[in-house]
This record gives C-alpha cells, structure tokens and sequence, in this order.
C-alpha cells in the first residue's frame, strides 16, 4: 500500500500541476488527522485559491479554478461518507429506518 503523501500527491495531481513542496504536503496531513480524504479536500482548495489566469503579451493562460473546487468537492464529500462509516450512501435513499428500532 501507498504512504499518505504518495497518495496526496496523486489526488492533488501534483506531477502535473506541482505546486506544493513535500514539507508543506506533510505539514498538510498532519494538520488534517493524516487524513488523505481531507488533505486532497484542503488542498485542492489551496490550489482553486491560488490558481489564477495570467496574461504575458500574446500569451494567455486560463484559470484551472473551477477544476479544482470540482475536485475538492469530490474529495470533500469522499471525506465526509468515510465519516459516517457506510460507503453505500451514493444516491438517493428509498426506504428508511424507523426511529423507534422496530
């Protein structure tokens, strides 16, 4: 199996789009519980923030941002399902339990 910061730096993409050090990879599992469902959440967020698009004469970059909030709401809600420890909740629910147990 793969060590977290492998695995942040594959879902932040990060040999394509570098853009974090390996310091600050750690630094941001570690302020995330070690968590790589969270740190990719976080850190596509960090990445959606600073990516912007830029103009030098002719040549005109566009702004991968919406990319990734895309990817960071996919990483968020990834985190959120691991919370509540059912993996099936994608979807709509059809039936329900009752409160009472019965």
């Amino acid at each position: 199996m793969a060590i977290p910061i492998e695995l942040l730096k594959f879902n932040l993409q990060e040999r394509q789009y570098p853009y974090f050090e390996d310091n600050e990879l750690q630094l941001l599992l570690e302020n995330n519980e070690n968590n790589v469902l969270k740190s990719s959440w976080k850190g596509c967020l960090l990445k959606a923030i600073a990516d912007d698009g830029t103009n030098i004469g002719p040549i005109k970059t566009e702004s991968n941002t919406e990319y990734w909030l895309d990817m960071a709401e996919q990483y968020k809600s990834d985190y959120e399902r691991s919370l509540s420890g059912n993996r099936n909740n994608i979807g709509y629910k059809t039936s329900m339990r009752r409160v009472d147990g019965q």
